[in-house]
């Protein structure tokens, strides 16, 4: 399973409005996606601040080619 960092980036609010919140600088987000990877630390803040996200929706299957 793969977590799909965009899109629950994008049901945020968007960059700059996650990272405004989580206190990071506003292309934090970005870096998350490039490197497709998130950090427990910031998936705890996210939980804090989005308490209504279930995270759990965002894991996807990955793609066969």
């Amino acid at each position: 399973m793969k977590l799909n960092i965009s899109r629950l980036i994008n049901d945020l609010g968007g960059a700059t409005a996650v990272a405004k919140q989580l206190g990071k600088h506003r292309t934090a987000p970005y870096g998350w996606v490039s490197r497709k990877k998130i950090s427990s630390d910031i998936l705890e803040q996210i939980k804090k601040f989005y308490p209504e996200v279930k995270i759990d929706e965002y894991f996807e299957q990955p793609t066969k080619n």
